[in-house]
């Protein structure tokens, strides 16, 4: 009589998901699901909940029903192979996973592989523990892709779409604080005594893995507001943050391997931004320009909230870890952005605020140059479906972070630089958030839409630094027109003069009018008449001011006869920005190349202004076409001459034959004629 099977938990059994993810990932996004998908996410939808924490420890019961000849799971049957069940009570005990679970994992490697039972049975045990973390980490990319499948779905589809409906009862139904419970037990995780070398490798390999697709999925919940974060939940993240930094949870005893050292630093830079993107700055933002006390606008966290987590944040110590610095950075901006709101005055916990304190700790810890690392990390080009966040959250910060200090132009150089350089690491690449910045609508790039104007005030004194920034912002074809059309609409220009008693107007406004004509520094021919009057931005020293004049312009026109008239071609920054610009704009945009050819005939020499006349139709081509005639042959040079051949290319395609016949008339690989006479408008003589 045969024996009868033993009865076991049935929530022990699950399909393999490498399949189901497959099915997830071909899925197309502009139409619902296939039926017999929706029927397989409908059965696995507790284990998308619960994630890996499906994957039970051992226990009697399951030990003991791996001694009987069957086991039932629910409606599956399994019959116990002698051969393999020593096989499950060693991957049990290695993997601390209950035994029918892992006869279940033993028993599927066999049905992956194409060796003898005998071989499987003798097979290393890390070929059976990788199967099993892949296992668990198609899992989480299941929960993470019908997240993504539902934000990418959008509102074309109709009400009743299963995948929005499948990932809004995920929420409904715990992910998040499972996702928590999860990544705490996997920073806990310590690995059995019995392992060797080579399986610690694997298992910390793996267990960093899952760190980083748990925290992929909880930044996915909160920024695109499946679910928010409050008080209780940030403290929780937060103390994970410090248990990495300081310990308990350091990843410094996973790292033994480069690719853990790799993923340990995604994993930090992951729950940093979670961090960041959680105290809803954006929002802080809005209430400060909509003047609404703290109590009454939409923060999840309430006054005590703030001071329990205030209290957490003091104890970083950003000398011990530089790494603390760009968390107290944020909470600085965060602290000083509720100070900022009305009603203050009725809270003594917000009128003692010190924001101050911690922006002095956070920039003796270089927490800016931190930022700027984490946006050269590779976290940054291999995320799947997370950059542009990633990003997102990164401009909301700088943007409060320049509102809340009233970032300037009279900054230290170095510090304005580097926050340049992280906005133009920002944008650049991210067409989503260029438009948003040219979008007037976008409050939340307000801030750093003044800072880009207080950098045209001053143009061309600050060339280099305006057309840096506006390469990153003219990613996309409405992005680069609404660059150029910055630049060509540009209302005056700025030079440092010499201010005597009788060129001030108006003492109070600052007004002063010029006697006699003032010639821009480093553009030959270009100068702003007698009688035109302007503005005092700042007084440099002594007599020595700033002057924005009331003497319109176009930037574009300035860029290109600072073009022109450039010497030592490949080690000039600003050549190299301003071909940047062009090849980007004209790349992203063709309307700009017929902008670019006409502009010589649109801006026809005035009596007043520019020395010469600029009529010559092909003007930028040949500008473009001397400039890379008079390259050396070197690696910079073959850098300029690359972009300027970009340019040259684009307008090539929209005016085939007057450029080429421009071209060809400047001899512009014509090495022999290196170095010809050039006029002051960039034009052979």
């Amino acid at each position: 009589m045969a024996a009868e099977a033993k009865a076991v938990d049935s929530s022990l059994w699950w399909d393999p998901f490498d399949s189901l993810l497959t099915d997830l990932e071909r899925a197309s996004h502009s139409s619902d699901l296939p039926e017999p998908l929706v029927k397989r996410l409908k059965e696995n939808h507790s284990w998308f909940v619960d994630t890996v924490s499906r994957f039970k420890p051992p226990n009697a019961k399951s030990k003991d029903a791996l001694s009987s000849d069957k086991i039932k799971i629910g409606s599956h049957e399994l019959i116990v192979k002698p051969q393999f069940r020593e096989k499950a009570l060693q991957v049990s005990s290695y993997l601390f996973l209950d035994e029918v679970q892992s006869y279940i994992l033993v028993e599927r490697c066999l049905q992956h592989s194409t060796a003898s039972v005998d071989s499987i049975v003798q097979e290393p045990i890390h070929v059976i523990l990788l199967r099993y973390y892949i296992e668990r980490q198609c899992l989480l990319k299941c929960t993470r892709q019908i997240l993504l499948h539902a934000l990418c779905a959008g509102a074309g589809l109709k009400d009743g779409n299963f995948v929005r409906e499948e990932a809004l009862k995920l929420i409904s139904d715990g992910l998040e604080g499972k996702l928590a419970s999860v990544l705490e037990a996997l920073l806990s995780a310590t690995h059995p005594e019995q392992m060797d070398v080579d399986l610690f490798t694997l298992w910390a390999e793996e267990i960093l893995i899952e760190d980083n697709l748990v925290l992929d999925i909880l930044f996915l919940i909160y920024y695109e507001s499946f679910c928010s974060c409050n008080g209780e939940k940030w403290k929780k993240l937060c103390s994970f943050y410090k248990g990495i930094l300081y310990g308990p949870y350091s990843f410094a005893r996973l790292a033994v391997s480069t690719e853990a050292l790799h993923s340990s630093y995604n994993a930090k830079v992951q729950l940093l931004l979670i961090l960041i993107e959680t105290l809803n700055l954006e929002n802080l933002l809005q209430m400060v320009h909509d003047e609404i006390p703290f109590r009454q606008g939409p923060s999840v966290f309430s006054l005590a909230d703030v001071q329990e987590i205030d209290a957490l944040i003091s104890s970083f110590d950003t000398l011990e870890m530089k790494e603390a610095g760009p968390l107290v950075l944020s909470w600085a901006v965060f602290l000083c952005l509720i100070s900022s709101l009305p009603g203050k005055e009725d809270n003594n916990f917000l009128m003692e605020i010190d924001h101050v304190g911690y922006v002095r700790q956070a920039f003796e810890a270089a927490s800016l140059n931190c930022f700027l690392e984490i946006l050269h990390s590779d976290i940054f080009k291999e995320s799947d479906g997370s950059i542009a966040g990633y990003r997102s959250v990164l401009r909301t910060f700088l943007s409060a972070f320049i509102a809340s200090y009233e970032i300037n132009l009279q900054m230290e150089d170095d510090t304005l630089n580097l926050i340049l350089d992280i906005l133009c690491n920002i944008y650049r690449g991210e067409e989503s958030l260029c438009m948003q910045f040219w979008d007037r609508e976008s409050f939340v790039d307000g801030p750093i839409r003044c800072l880009l104007c207080n950098l045209e005030g001053e143009f061309p004194l600050r060339t280099l630094e305006l057309v840096r920034l506006l390469s990153s912002l003219c990613e996309g074809s409405w992005p680069a027109e609404c660059v150029y059309s910055f630049l060509d609409k540009s209302v005056g220009l700025s030079s440092l003069v010499e201010i005597s008693s009788e060129s001030v107007v108006d003492n109070i406004s600052q007004i002063v009018e010029t006697r006699h004509p003032v010639y821009i520094p480093g553009i030959d021919g270009l100068y702003i008449p007698s009688g035109t009057r302007g503005h005092i931005l700042r007084v440099i020293s002594g007599n020595t001011a700033l002057v924005r004049w009331e003497y319109s312009q176009s930037a574009v026109f300035v860029l290109l006869l600072r073009l022109a008239q450039a010497r030592y071609l490949e080690g000039n920054e600003e050549v190299i920005l301003t071909l940047d610009l062009l090849s980007r704009m004209v790349s992203f945009n063709k309307a700009i190349c017929f902008a670019l050819m006409n502009i010589s005939n649109s801006l026809h020499v005035q009596e007043t202004g520019v020395n010469g006349q600029v009529e010559n139709n092909g003007w930028v081509v040949e500008i473009i076409s001397t400039m890379v005639r008079n390259l050396s042959p070197n690696p910079r040079g073959a850098l300029v001459m690359s972009m300027a051949l970009t340019v040259l290319e684009k307008m090539l395609k929209c005016f085939p034959s007057n450029v080429a016949a421009v071209a060809l008339k400047s001899n512009i690989f014509d090495v022999a004629s290196k170095g010809g006479d050039i006029g002051w408008n960039g034009l052979s003589r």
